[in-house]
């Protein structure tokens, strides 16, 4: 068993990376990979627990990509989490993040809902802020009924306080992830809400001429009838096939680490196959 897709409090996850490693350890499964998003600071906790409890790290990272369609989010995989190019382009894209929260942190005080920066902080632990601290916090206040409410209500596109995240080129995520000496995987492809057979082979050919090696077939969302899709695609492109549950703790509820529904169990051989790709760039 394993799980190629986990965030920790280094991003918006709810458990600590040494926190997630015991999980997975309680949960029986062999690798796990940490992919927050534009952050590798929890990476070296999650390696030295995994040494500690026999679980495989593998170091990665998530990146929102530039998509003319719906959300463009890449994985990076067997990543060099040390990369003094990728963590001077994550250093940006976490300074980035701070200036959108401190934007919609006005919207909100505009709208008579008061968060301070210093909450934000606090709730993420310092690292690396998004929406869903926010969330917790407006929550916590009272200002709304629950967490999905704070998005419904003010956060999501179109709402009162949205504010557009800066995002990389998808070409650009890629070469960031290949010149750390990773693999890029498209994650949770359903997202980039794309359902024309003909135009979704386009955008996946344009996304493996970048450079893309590998994609998330398997996802707690994917419905069967996706996963078969997202398969075709992998063996028609060479892909490599991984699977994720895109665990946050419960800042997503219902998602269970290691738990993929209507799939028995995700294959171990996924963790080599992404190596040996790695390997052979």
């Amino acid at each position: 068993m394993i799980d190629l897709h986990v965030h920790t409090t280094m991003s918006d996850g709810t458990l600590t990376p040494s926190e997630i490693i015991a999980l997975a350890r309680q949960k029986g499964l062999q690798a796990v990979a940490i992919t927050d998003h534009d952050t590798v600071s929890g990476i070296d906790e999650a390696l030295q627990m995994g040494l500690e409890l026999g679980i495989e790290v593998i170091p990665g990272v998530e990146i929102s990509g530039a998509c003319d369609y719906g959300i463009l989010h890449i994985l990076g995989y067997f990543i060099n989490h040390n990369d003094v190019g990728m963590l001077a382009e994550l250093d940006y894209l976490r300074a980035q993040r701070k200036n959108r929260i401190s934007q919609i942190l006005k919207k909100l005080l505009q709208n008579n809902l008061f968060i301070s920066e210093a909450d934000v902080i606090r709730e993420s632990h310092g690292s690396s802020p998004g929406r869903p601290h926010l969330a917790n916090l407006m929550y916590e206040a009272g200002y709304v009924k629950t967490r999905q409410d704070a998005f419904d209500r003010y956060l999501r596109k179109g709402a009162p306080a949205y504010v557009p995240k800066v995002k990389l080129e998808a070409a650009d995520a890629i070469r960031l992830i290949e010149n750390a000496g990773g693999v890029a995987a498209i994650a949770h492809p359903h997202s980039i809400n794309v359902t024309d057979p003909d135009k979704l082979n386009d955008v996946m050919k344009s996304f493996v001429d970048m450079g893309l090696k590998a994609i998330e077939a398997f996802y707690p969302q994917h419905t069967p009838e996706q996963t078969r899709l997202f398969l075709n695609i992998a063996e028609k492109f060479d892909l490599v096939v991984t699977g994720g549950t895109d665990f946050h703790g419960s800042n997503k509820p219902g998602v269970e680490l290691g738990v993929f529904p209507n799939v028995n169990e995700i294959p171990h051989d996924m963790v080599a196959n992404l190596r040996n790709r790695a390997l052979s760039r």
